[in-house]
């Protein structure tokens, strides 16, 4: 805990000291050439957009307000050039890219410099560095290199400078993009994910903001975020009006801007007398331990062997490989409870085997396992995206949860699955039998008036009425109703 703590609070000084380094400023360094001059009456206001959510760095807050560090740095800016500065308001970051590439913004305050960003933007010198970081769970080791983990799904968010950077330097990396920390931590919670990738500022206040005790930074990547004001390519006056403005803020205001948003705080002086001292003891103990922990180390692995093998198989189906009902029932909550907070589609599918006594009875208990097993592998096949969850709830039911795709789109994957699996026989010690599944799903954008057991029920009832129709069929939960749409906020 001292080691992540420590590690935590090194990158937070680095982000103080790189961005409040102070610059060797000459007393006309704001003095603008008459064209600039000229330029500035001609435009009358300069229009700027941001990332809407990206605490703590900027973002618009429930009054569409501009917030965070970049709107401080905003703020000065206004008081050093001669002319208004009136934001653009944005649905997300990309809109804010396409704004400034379509001039419909003159820059954006706070935007990192990449090889695309190129083609439709001016950078002024970086004036805010920001360490770059994986969070993962508790249980993962220490990251130096992404290299270690290119077989792993990782998580980054949607629009973030360093993808492209990224897909460049580990082209086998598993990169899934999200709409925001949040959406993404979350996964990282469930297991979905191995990691999440972004800057320290970022990750270590969504961690704070969400209470996430269960995640850790787990390693500082090599490459910081630099970012500077980017402004639009056609209008190279303006990015040189812009570095003489940054270059005339202060190291002061820079650290007050620091110090309000990232809150580094020193508890108290390190005594290096009493760290040397803890050294030579811990050395001493480790010398004399060396002889116990060689003999003890082969029953060591033997215990972390076993206690893997108990986990798997405390969340695992013995038959079927796929989640529990032990398991889902810890996982539901946390899918429903996203998809609510982000107003994004939740699927979850009820799929139960047509018939599946008659199965056991015509052609037995063996045979009828080789069905599930054959089931469950076809499951894999078809969901396998790392927001797809596969569960045995019970006997011949089994359940899909899946965040984020559209109800149109996951219609068509059910009513295909449906169809591949009457296709696909199921074949066992010489034996051979075509069965089918219905499915009931709830596929909507969940109301936050909806509860897990209420969501269940609906699957259920939606379940039953596959069946009555006549089995080997999809029944989708009806969409809720203009009433319960109204009681949303």
């Amino acid at each position: 805990m001292v080691k992540g703590c420590g590690l935590i609070l090194s990158m937070l000084v680095a982000i103080a000291l790189l961005s409040a380094g102070s610059q060797a400023q000459q007393p006309d360094a704001l003095l603008f050439t008459a064209e600039e001059i000229a330029y500035l009456k001609q435009k009358q206001q300069l229009r700027y957009c941001i990332d809407p959510n990206w605490l703590p760095f900027e973002a618009l807050d429930a009054q569409q307000k501009h917030i965070g560090m970049s709107a401080d740095y905003v703020t000065l800016l206004s008081r050093l050039l001669p002319i208004k500065l009136q934001l653009v308001p944005s649905k997300d970051w990309s809109d804010s890219l396409s704004l400034v590439a379509t001039q419909k913004c003159d820059f954006l305050p706070l935007a990192m410099r990449t090889p695309s960003r190129d083609t439709f933007l001016l950078f002024t010198k970086p004036y805010l560095s920001i360490p770059s970081v994986i969070a993962t769970t508790l249980d993962k080791p220490y990251l130096e290199d992404l290299h270690q983990v290119v077989t792993m799904p990782i998580g980054i968010r949607r629009g973030f400078g360093f993808i492209e950077l990224y897909h460049a330097q580990y082209p086998d990396l598993q990169i899934i993009p999200y709409d925001s920390y949040e959406e993404g931590l979350l996964q990282v919670q469930s297991g979905l994910l191995y990691g999440f990738l972004g800057n320290m500022g970022s990750i270590s206040f969504s961690l704070q903001q969400n209470k996430m005790t269960n995640l850790k930074i787990s390693g500082r990547l090599t490459g910081d975020s630099e970012m500077s004001i980017g402004s639009r390519i056609d209008e190279p006056l303006l990015s040189s009006i812009l570095q003489k403005a940054i270059l005339r803020i202060d190291a002061n205001a820079r650290q007050q801007i620091n110090n309000q948003w990232l809150k580094v705080q020193f508890e108290h002086k390190v005594d290096y007398r009493l760290w040397w001292l803890l050294v030579t003891v811990v050395l001493v103990l480790s010398m004399l331990g060396c002889w116990f922990y060689l003999k003890t180390s082969t029953l060591n692995r033997a215990l972390r062997l076993a206690n893997s093998e108990l986990e798997q198989l405390s969340q695992h189906d013995p038959l079927t490989g796929l989640y529990n009902r032990q398991y889902f029932d810890s996982k539901l909550q946390q899918a429903l409870a996203l998809c609510q907070r982000q107003q994004l589609p939740l699927t979850l599918a009820m799929m139960d085997l047509d018939n599946f006594k008659q199965v056991n009875d015509e052609c037995g208990h063996l045979f009828g396992d080789q069905c599930l097993r054959h089931f469950a592998a076809l499951c894999l096949q078809n969901f396998q995206r790392p927001q797809d969850m596969l569960v045995r709830y019970g006997g011949e039911e089994f359940i899909l949860i899946s965040v984020g795709t559209p109800a149109p789109d996951m219609k068509k994957l059910l009513e295909a699955f449906v169809g591949k699996f009457a296709a696909d026989a199921v074949e066992w010690s010489g034996q051979q039998r075509f069965c089918t599944i219905s499915i009931g799903a709830y596929c909507q954008v969940p109301p936050l008036t909806l509860d897990v057991k209420q969501l269940l029920q609906l699957a259920d009832e939606a379940l039953y009425v596959a069946k009555n129709r006549g089995r080997d069929q999809l029944h989708l939960v009806a969409p809720a109703s203009p009433e319960t749409n109204a009681e949303q906020p």
